[in-house]
């Protein structure tokens, strides 16, 4: 059998903050510890209720509260919050941090505690205990694998119906009591040899490994090295790679990103690896090089979504000549995987997810359910049938440029066909909002469907979403506003409900994360609808840089129309 070698899709790390913890502290006694929390609202009173059991064993002992109330943010990033948390940790001996209980959340309280570490204080966080791989990826990630976690029971209480005294003397209280000497061993236990070293970047020999074996071989051990989803891959020979990378003059390694939560570097040859691992053609990596810049957008909190308890999938639009240069599909069966371009450019961004990103199922991707189109899809804007300027002018490029729009779906449905413009508008501002705190949803609607809301004079997209934004409406008591008040996410700019249930609010608080993209078959007026996107930011557009040599290596790789057998 032929043998292949192959390279490594796995990226590299820098590790610039790699450090042991610090040294614990000799006693709480005297000492004033930081008690630091995230956005949800209810961290500070676990806080409360851990400083109630220590002021019980300490005489002397004080306490300084710090919460962050930014969500799937790093306060490192932060250039509002980073001046007054290092003012707040220069004034604390050591820190308790709280509470891990979702999966990004938790992720996201662990970057942040790790980056108390390397500020240099002791710290330890407090735990959920089913999500407890998410914490600890999320400190491994930030270079600190021995950050110290106390690991308890207590459930994500964002949903209650209010933060009372039933919920800290009956959830919060027989939670923290039993773990409180845990905690306190957590800032004063001696370090073991292990936790005063400075961790290596073990993934980095992964990254520059090579392989050879057959075409089996080969799938096997990228299936066994978590690098593939299960689907056989064309095997990513130097060959294979160097024809890939023919699609962009950039250098093989400059760096496009470095894509959280492993901040590993997608270079152009890491992505031209992943890219031949899925079929790609040489046509698709500006696509794809696109894809990595709108994962790591600031609109795109790109760890909300692929590390969250909750299932999104990654939803892609083209626009431009590009989509006729590549094949991608903009009419009839878009969402359908019949088409080269529809399918290989996606499985491609899933495995950068997986092998730049650093997102795999049960250590980073702690999903309940999953989603079914995690794997990612793409489909191109019918720009030529629809009334309205193409999407990616209208977000102010160039009708020239070609582009790709990055969004998270959470669900999708169908909306049927509408039979006049109050219909289709009727219809557009029904779909369910799925709870969010700040919900958006994606509107694929027919060129048949754009024209009639033309002709009732909506003159552009952002005239149909100022529509749904005031007139998509539920009652009050559909509302999770003391979620949103007490967790930090009040909308930008309206004020939140007052507490009559005679009333009614908005489905979607903005404008901010409704799409409304036009494609499909220009014959009729379909709609379909992928509600959920908008929670962690997004969308996000970004013009594709085509090399010099574009038309040439179009014309290598036409698009293969199929002929079916007729029967």
């Amino acid at each position: 059998m032929e043998k292949y070698t192959v390279l490594s899709p796995w990226a590299e790390v820098d590790i610039p903050f790699a450090k042991g913890l610090n040294r614990r502290l000799d006693t709480l006694e005297g000492k004033n510890i930081g008690m630091f929390s995230h956005f949800k609202g209810h961290s500070p009173y676990i806080l409360r209720e851990v400083e109630n059991e220590l002021r019980k064993k300490y005489q002397n002992i004080s306490f300084s509260y710090f919460q962050y109330p930014r969500d799937t943010s790093e306060i490192r990033n932060d250039p509002d919050y980073l001046p007054k948390f290092k003012e707040w940790l220069s004034q604390v001996d050591g820190v308790i941090a709280a509470y891990g209980d979702a999966g990004s959340c938790a992720m996201y309280h662990a970057f942040n505690t790790a980056f108390v570490e390397q500020m240099g204080k002791p710290a330890v966080m407090l735990q959920k205990r089913d999500i407890l791989s998410s914490a600890k990826r999320g400190a491994s990630a930030r270079h600190m694998p021995h950050l110290r976690f106390v690991l308890c029971g207590l459930r994500d209480l964002s949903f209650e119906p209010e933060l009372d005294s039933h919920v800290i003397h009956d959830l919060i209280r027989p939670e923290v009591v039993p773990v409180i000497d845990k905690l306190i061993e957590g800032l004063t236990s001696p370090l073991t040899p292990e936790e005063e070293k400075a961790p290596e970047a073990v993934g980095n020999k992964y990254a520059a490994e090579t392989f050879t074996g057959t075409f089996q071989e080969i799938n096997t051990y990228f299936y066994k090295m978590g690098w593939n989803h299960g689907q056989p891959i064309v095997p990513p020979t130097r060959e294979a790679v160097d024809e890939m990378m023919r699609g962009t003059d950039l250098s093989p390694d400059t760096v496009v990103a470095e894509i959280p939560p492993m901040l590993g570097k997608a270079t152009v040859e890491k992505i031209a690896v992943n890219a031949v691992m899925a079929g790609c053609l040489p046509t698709h990596l500006p696509v794809l090089i696109g894809a990595v810049q709108a994962m790591v957008d600031p609109k795109v909190h790109i760890v909300g979504w692929t590390c969250s308890v909750a299932g999104f999938a990654p939803v892609f639009m083209l626009n431009g000549p590009i989509r006729e240069a590549i094949g991608l599909n903009c009419t009839n069966n878009f969402l359908s995987p019949y088409g080269q371009a529809n399918v290989t450019i996606p499985r491609a961004i899933a495995l950068m997810i997986m092998n730049i990103s650093g997102v795999r199922p049960g250590l980073e991707d702690n999903a309940y359910t999953g989603h079914e189109a995690r794997g990612g899809v793409i489909f191109g804007e019918n720009e030529e049938a629809s009334p309205w300027e193409p999407y990616h002018v209208e977000a102010g490029l160039s009708r020239e440029d070609s582009a790709i729009t990055m969004v998270w779906a959470h669900s999708r449905d169908y909306l049927g066909s509408c039979s006049s413009a109050v219909d289709a508008l009727k219809k557009m501002c029904s779909p369910d909002d799925k709870g969010a705190f700040d919900p958006g949803c994606t509107y694929l609607i027919s060129p048949a469907w754009a024209k009639s809301l033309k002709e009732a004079g909506f003159s552009s997209r952002k005239d149909v979403t100022a529509y749904i934004t005031e007139y998509a409406r539920k009652t009050f008591g559909n509302s999770p506003v003391r979620w949103m008040a007490d967790n930090n996410h009040a909308p930008k700019y309206v004020p939140l409900p007052l507490k009559d249930p005679s009333i009614s609010c908005r489905k979607f608080w903005s404008a901010d994360h409704l799409q409304v993209f036009v494609t499909g078959s220009s014959d009729t007026p379909r709609c379909a609808v992928m509600p959920g996107s908008g929670d962690h930011g997004g969308p996000a557009c970004i013009r594709l840089q085509l090399p010099g040599a574009w038309e040439q290596l179009v014309k290598e790789y036409q698009p293969v129309k199929q002929e079916f057998v007729n029967y």
